[in-house]
């Protein structure tokens, strides 16, 4: 947050100086007629190009310009005709060519300052919901506690011989629950899911939402022998859902489990091989 708060100072400092600049330049080219609105749009085109792709491309517009009016110069004074008297038209190119200068720089320091600023509030979030491992509206934890709590899953049963069985509930035609009662009816019918998922498992059994469709359930201990049972139970237990207003809705999942086996090391591996080998059972 310290350095957000830094860069956002910095980012300040740079607007606020290019914006001083900026005023001084337009007063010192406002004296000139038709020439003068040309160079203030070729500026704002430099200052465009600084912020939005950054200071190497600025400042390649800059030099083409600085080259090309250079020149156009050298040859109208050549021929005897020139924009500016030869002595007005140097210290104008000089002044200008310092001034794109100048603004390309800082443009391009806004450029790379609001890109940092941008992935710092990428990372914080990113971090932030990693810290947050509870799903706010079923109590379970999120996806990466998932992935954490598996893998010491995995270690155990390496190494003491536990059984365990990965269940994975997906929920049918969610989005079009979501957008048919809205936000509040959902997060109202997970809530219900998440209790009845609690009184159809053991304590013990670890509880998850890795996403907004989707529970998963670790039960510990358990034989694949068992999962029959097991799914008997939880169909009885989500078979219907009574909405706020009085109404009853019937509730289908698709259900797929995986026993835990000697060749899966890793969460990930397990959680692939779940998805591959997934038992499309209508719950």
């Amino acid at each position: 947050m310290k350095i957000s708060f830094s860069e956002s100072q910095k980012l300040f400092a740079y607007f606020s100086g290019l914006i001083a600049a900026l005023s001084l330049f337009i007063y010192y080219v406002s004296a000139q007629q038709s020439e003068g609105a040309l160079i203030l749009c070729i500026t704002f085109v430099v200052i465009a190009a600084g912020i939005w792709f950054g200071p190497i491309y600025a400042l390649a517009v800059t030099l083409i310009v600085l080259f090309v009016l250079g020149t156009l110069m050298m040859f109208f004074q050549t021929g005897q005709a020139s924009l500016f008297p030869a002595e007005e038209g140097l210290r104008m190119l000089v002044v200008w060519g310092i001034a794109l200068l100048l603004f390309s720089f800082v443009s391009g320091r806004i450029h790379d300052i609001t890109t940092e600023l941008r992935r710092s509030i990428t990372r914080l979030q990113s971090e932030i919901k990693s810290f947050v491992a509870v799903d706010r509206v079923t109590g379970f934890d999120n996806k990466q506690r998932m992935k954490l709590e598996l893998s010491e899953e995995i270690k155990r049963a390496e190494r003491y011989g536990n059984s365990f069985v990965f269940l994975l509930l997906h929920m049918h035609y969610f989005k079009e629950f979501k957008s048919l009662y809205g936000e509040k009816e959902t997060d109202r019918l997970f809530q219900y899911v998440g209790q009845q998922i609690r009184t159809s498992v053991r304590e013990t059994d670890k509880k998850f939402r890795p996403s907004d469709e989707r529970i998963g359930i670790v039960l510990t201990h358990t034989p694949a022998e068992h999962m029959p049972a097991v799914l008997t139970k939880l169909k009885k237990q989500l078979d219907t859902y009574q909405l706020e207003n009085g109404k009853y809705v019937s509730l289908t999942f698709h259900v797929c489990y995986l026993p835990y086996r000697n060749d899966i090391k890793t969460a990930d591996q397990f959680l692939e091989e779940l998805e591959n080998e997934m038992m499309m059972n209508e719950l």
